[in-house]
């Protein structure tokens, strides 16, 4: 299994959408991009740490992260390794104990962000859920498969109003996906 090392670019609210917000992640080279869904109080998080908030080192993580560094001299790195359900399966890893912790992605990539620690993503999974980066873009594409089933129908519902029948079709077509895959559950 390779790992292809990202780094955390940006974080932005969903127009229309006050409860979720999205992590953007790149590859070092900057050419391809990795998006995760987020909630609304994680965007409100990596808001005071890029915004530099001077409180931010009172702040539970990073408080903690100082506990943890003062007491364990491991590297560890957090590392995307699949994607269930919509859900980035995702490992908070002490590479010198070789222990895995599960984590939740943003919670993964905001620890990542406060310790300055390194985020990897198994290479086929980045292969199938990233795309092109494009530095001036000022919008963000996300796969489908990471949406959560009311995203989902909120957006095969604006697509049919917006008469944009193919992306309508591809939206169903993931939606008859996951009603197939719960019924062979």
């Amino acid at each position: 299994m390779g790992l292809v090392k990202l780094r955390f670019k940006s974080v932005s609210e969903i127009v229309g959408n006050d409860d979720v917000g999205l992590l953007v992640l790149v590859t070092e080279d900057e050419r391809r991009q990795l998006t995760i869904v987020c909630d609304k109080s994680m965007v409100y998080q990596f808001g005071l740490r890029t915004a530099n908030v001077p409180v931010k080192n009172k702040l539970l993580p990073e408080v903690l992260w100082q506990i943890v560094c003062r007491n364990v001299q491991t590297p560890f790195k957090v590392v995307i390794n699949d994607l269930v359900d919509g859900q980035y399966k995702t490992l908070l890893y002490n590479t010198d104990i070789l222990q895995a912790y599960p984590v939740r992605a943003s919670d993964g990539v905001l620890l990542a962000y406060i310790a300055q620690m390194p985020v990897y993503i198994e290479e086929q999974l980045l292969l199938r859920q990233s795309v092109p980066h494009n530095e001036q873009s000022t919008n963000v594409s996300i796969p489908v498969n990471v949406l959560s089933d009311e995203m989902l129908q909120k957006a095969l519902d604006k697509a049919i109003s917006e008469e944009n029948y193919e992306q309508a079709s591809h939206l169903l077509e993931e939606q008859r996906r996951r009603e197939r895959k719960e019924h062979k559950s």
